[in-house]
C-alpha cells in the first residue's frame, strides 16, 4: 500500500500547505469494490487527494501535470466502475469536498454548484424553494452533480425534460495543465462555450475536471403518478406508438422487463410505466387516457400508483443496488426507438436461454437502456459479444458499465463502431496532452 510519506504526498502537501491525502483505508468498501473494478493491475495502491476549493483542485492538476501523475479523477465514487480500465495511476482526486451551492437564481430557475455537491443534498436544498433538477439518475443517493454530467447519465425523466446537455448551462472546469477555463454562463439563453459543455458532458473526466456548474431547474410538480402496464410485446409495442403519437404529456415512458418489478405486480411478458406530472387535474386526466388506450390495444393496465415516488426509487435501488454482487454485470445500451420491444424482448430471451437472470429499462422515446445480469457461475464473454450483436443489428449499441476487471479485460468494454476515433484522439491530445486524466478509461483507451 503507498504510504502517505510517499514523494507524491509530500509535494502535495507542501503546494496545498495541508496534509490532505487518504488512504486506501479511509476508502468506503463500495468504493474499494469500484476501484478492484477499474484498476486491474492495482486496486487502490496509491494515495487520493480531496481539494477544499477549485484553486487547490488546480493546484493538484498543475502538479500533476508538471510531474506527469496520471490521475483517477471522481466525485464520491459512485460510478467510478464505469468505463475502461485504468493501469499505473499515481494519484487519485475526488471533487467529493467541493460541495457547495455557489449561487441559486430562483427567479432564472437556474443554480450554479460545485461538482461534489451530492445529487440528494441538491435537490433537497431546491426543494425548500419548490424547484428540482429533472434527473433521475443511477446511484442517486451516492451520486454527485460532477458526476452524473461527466456519465452523462439522465435517466428515465429525460423523456419530458431532456438530458444533461440540455440542463447544462455553464461550466467551470480545470484543464490538465491546472489553468482554469469557463464556458456558458448563468442564463438560459445564454449560448457562448456552449459546444465545450457538450463536449465535456459525458466524457468520464478524460478532457478535464469540473469543478462549477450552472443548471437549468424546474418547478416541483403538484402532482405525480405512474401508470403500470403489462401485455405481449406486440400489444406494448401497440401501446408505445399509440402513447407517443398521442397529445399525452408523459414525464417518463419505459418499457421494464418484469424481473425489474416488485414480485408480482406483472406477470406479463413485458411491462410498460408511463408517468405524469404537473396539475392535480391534468395528471388524472391524463391518467384516465393511458387506461383508455391501454384496453383499445389489449394491454393489462393496473391501477395508476399514487404517490409514485416510493415505486422509482424501489425500481432504481433493484437496477442499481448500493453495493452490488460481485458476479453481477450492468450495460447500457441504445437502439433506435422504434424497435426498442422488439431488442428487448430478444435479450430476454437469450438470457433465458443461457440460464442467466436479466433485469432491463427501456426510455421508450430514446430508445436508451440498462441491462443488469446475473449467472451462478459468472457472466461470460460470449453471451456479451451475442447481446451485443444484436444491438448492433438494430443499428444500435451496448456498453459494458460494471463487470469484474477479469470480463472487461476480455471485452471491449465500449465495443464503438464508428468513425470518430480519430477525431476523439485529436481533441484528447489538444486537451490533455501527456493523457493524465482518467487515462484508459473512455472510448477506444483514450
Amino acid at each position: 500500500m503507498t504510504s502517505l510519506s510517499s514523494p507524491i504526498v509530500s509535494i502535495l502537501s507542501d503546494a496545498l500547505k495541508r496534509d490532505g491525502a487518504l488512504s486506501a483505508n479511509d476508502l468506503t468498501i463500495s468504493q474499494k469494490q469500484s476501484l478492484a473494478q477499474v484498476c486491474n493491475d492495482q486496486g487502490a495502491d496509491f494515495p487520493w487527494i480531496c481539494p477544499l476549493t477549485q484553486d487547490e483542485l488546480a493546484t493538484v492538476i498543475r502538479c500533476a501535470h508538471q510531474h506527469h501523475w496520471r490521475l483517477l479523477i471522481c466525485g464520491q465514487g459512485s460510478k467510478l466502475h464505469w468505463g475502461g480500465l485504468s493501469a499505473g495511476v499515481d494519484l487519485g482526486v475526488s471533487t467529493a469536498r467541493l460541495n457547495r451551492i455557489i449561487d441559486h437564481a430562483v427567479g432564472d430557475l437556474t443554480v450554479t454548484v460545485e461538482a461534489g455537491i451530492g445529487f440528494r443534498d441538491l435537490q433537497t436544498q431546491l426543494a425548500a424553494s419548490g424547484q428540482w433538477l429533472a434527473l433521475d439518475p443511477a446511484y442517486a443517493d451516492q451520486a454527485t452533480v460532477g458526476g452524473i454530467v461527466a456519465t452523462r447519465n439522465a435517466g428515465s425523466l429525460r423523456h419530458r425534460y431532456g438530458g444533461l446537455r440540455d440542463m447544462c448551462l455553464g461550466v467551470s472546469f480545470v484543464r490538465a495543465d491546472g489553468q482554469v477555463a469557463k464556458a456558458g454562463g448563468r442564463v438560459v439563453k445564454n449560448v457562448a462555450g456552449y459546444d465545450l459543455m457538450k463536449l465535456l458532458t459525458g466524457s468520464y473526466g478524460t478532457l478535464g475536471v469540473m469543478s462549477q456548474l450552472t443548471l437549468r431547474l424546474y418547478p416541483l410538480p403538484e402532482d405525480s403518478s405512474t401508470v403500470l402496464l403489462g401485455g405481449t410485446p406486440v400489444a406494448i409495442g401497440q401501446l408505445r406508438q399509440a402513447l407517443l403519437s398521442s397529445s399525452l404529456t408523459p414525464t417518463a415512458v419505459d418499457i421494464v422487463t418484469p424481473s425489474l418489478l416488485a414480485s408480482g405486480e406483472v406477470t406479463a411478458e413485458l411491462a410498460l410505466m408511463v408517468r405524469f406530472q404537473g396539475l392535480a387535474a391534468s395528471v388524472q386526466v391524463q391518467c384516465d387516457r393511458i387506461l383508455s388506450l391501454a384496453q383499445s390495444v389489449g394491454v393489462i393496465a393496473l391501477t395508476p400508483i399514487a404517490p409514485d415516488q416510493p415505486f422509482w426509487d424501489a425500481l432504481c435501488a433493484r437496477l442499481w443496488p448500493p453495493s452490488p454482487p460481485a458476479d453481477t454485470v450492468a450495460c447500457q445500451f441504445g437502439v433506435p426507438a422504434q424497435a426498442a420491444v422488439q431488442v428487448l424482448g430478444q435479450i430476454q430471451q437469450q438470457c433465458q436461454q443461457q440460464g442467466v437472470a436479466c433485469w432491463g429499462q427501456l426510455h421508450a422515446g430514446s430508445g436508451l437502456g440498462t441491462l443488469r445480469l446475473r449467472a451462478i457461475s459468472g457472466v461470460q464473454a460470449d453471451l456479451i459479444h451475442t447481446l451485443r450483436s444484436q444491438a448492433q443489428q438494430a443499428l444500435g449499441f451496448l456498453t459494458l458499465l460494471e463487470a469484474p476487471s477479469a470480463l472487461k479485460s476480455a471485452v471491449d468494454v465500449w465495443g464503438y463502431t464508428g468513425n470518430a476515433l480519430p477525431l476523439m484522439g485529436q481533441l484528447k491530445s489538444q486537451f490533455d496532452p501527456q493523457a493524465i486524466l482518467n487515462p484508459g478509461r473512455f472510448v477506444g483507451g483514450l
